[in-house]
């Protein structure tokens, strides 16, 4: 049971997102003369669920993200892995597996499309964006909460 308690983990993500245009009081507001891509996603972390015991467990979270574009654009994502919130001890990109819409992506290092088109609708589109992690080896991390961030990139004009 000690064991158990041990290998706990509770994992969260925080999203970090770049928005690629100027709004007012929260609401954008473009500038149709000049190309722009602006890319609106939840702002407060996302509650992975709790992974505990020895062997490989899956978690997973599904975010709906907005985007809105005048021009042709490309929107990628990459996750940056798991750090121990308190003790700041990253798990190992060995340990881990991420799924992005069902695109396996290398932790830290790689990017996967998860959405590509021509000029939205003036009220924009709204682009699915469904995240796995699979974390094996947990009693060689310290039990508790693990934070991360899902980073996207959006690319006008591509």
């Amino acid at each position: 049971m000690r064991i158990l308690a041990k290998t706990c983990v509770i994992l969260g993500v925080c999203l970090a997102t770049t928005q690629g245009a100027q709004g007012t009081n929260g609401a954008f507001i473009p500038d149709w003369s000049e190309p722009f891509v602006a890319i609106t996603v939840p702002q407060t972390p996302v509650d992975l669920g709790v992974v505990y015991g020895p062997s490989f467990r899956e978690v997973g979270a599904h975010l709906t993200a907005r985007v809105v574009a005048n021009c042709p654009y490309q929107v990628l994502a990459s996750f940056d892995g798991l750090r121990h919130q308190v003790r700041n001890v990253a798990i190992s990109p060995t340990d881990m597996t991420v799924m992005i819409n069902g695109k396996q992506v290398p932790v830290g290092t790689g990017r996967v499309p998860i959405a590509s088109d021509g000029p939205t609708p003036p009220g924009g589109e709204d682009v699915a964006i469904d995240l796995n992690i699979g974390v094996k080896v947990l009693v060689t991390y310290p039990a508790g909460q693990y934070r991360g961030s899902l980073v996207i990139t959006v690319t006008a004009g591509y």
